[in-house]
């Protein structure tokens, strides 16, 4: 006779263990938020989108102005204060990035006047990131 005995005790309790780090994803969400404040800040370094692609250069006349005032040259640095104002915030379910100005939306969208420059958005390896913070998270003893 053959007979197999199965004690389901370490599976419930390898279950309920996954089930409370599902229920509170904060850690990961917020390594990953905190990855994607220096990729935003990696990007205003080298004036591109999340893609990699070079944000458009900026008009003559807005580097005229520029320099006429003492500003940098940079794209989308005047003052610095929409750079310093990546931001994210996570919590058990979600995080949110942001820029934390105003007027950075129209720099995302752009303008009739004035062409795109994204600053945030996801890409392939941005996501596979966050997969991989999560994926550690719950396999974690």
């Amino acid at each position: 006779m053959i007979s197999i005995e199965f004690d389901g005790r370490a599976t419930k309790a390898l279950l309920k263990h996954y089930k409370s780090r599902v229920r509170n994803l904060e850690p990961p969400l917020r390594g990953w938020g905190n990855y994607m404040e220096t990729e935003t800040e990696r990007q205003f370094a080298t004036e591109t989108d999340p893609d990699g692609v070079r944000w458009a250069a900026l008009a003559p006349s807005t580097l005229a102005e520029k320099r006429r005032k003492g500003y940098p040259e940079s794209i989308l640095t005047r003052t610095g204060k929409m750079r310093r104002s990546v931001v994210a915030i996570a919590d058990a379910r979600s995080v949110l990035i942001g820029v934390d100005v105003p007027y950075a939306i129209f720099h995302q969208q752009g303008t009739r006047k004035m062409p795109q420059r994204r600053i945030l958005g996801m890409n392939e390896e941005r996501e596979q990131k966050l997969r991989k913070l999560i994926r550690v998270w719950i396999k974690a003893r």
